[in-house]
């Protein structure tokens, strides 16, 4: 399957708060210089993994994975995923990996002009 990891580095300074992981996927008119390419049916399961991925990481090396955090069955355009909530895992990194389901597709590039796309965490 298409798959991808998602590094967050999360501050001590986000003890005692709560975490949400977002999966932005917006509009393409929504796009000053992003872009993204979308084909087949289906959608997007997250997992979290044992450990942090290196730099380095390919499939067989791929640490395990810890937990599933959600599936999301079908992904469309112009749409924001909750992916998890909890309590926020101050001072560590965490990894998620992205796997697609069925037979989607999905490929794309951010840069820094609107709108966010991808994996996201916020804290509260």
């Amino acid at each position: 399957s298409n798959s991808t990891i998602f590094n967050f580095d999360i501050p001590s300074s986000y003890a005692g708060k709560q975490c949400t992981v977002i999966f932005l996927l917006p509009n393409k008119s929504q796009l000053a210089t992003s872009d993204f390419t979308l084909s087949g049916a289906g959608g997007i399961k997250f997992d979290q993994l044992t450990s942090p991925a290196p730099l380095s990481v390919t499939y067989a090396t791929c640490p395990a994975v810890k937990t599933t955090l959600d599936t999301i069955s079908s992904v469309t355009p112009g749409n924001s995923y909750v992916v998890s909530s909890g309590a926020c895992q101050a001072g560590s990194t965490i990894s998620i990996l992205a796997s697609a389901t069925g037979s989607l597709e999905l490929e794309f590039f951010e840069d820094w002009n609107p709108s966010a796309i991808g994996l996201f965490m916020t804290s509260c």
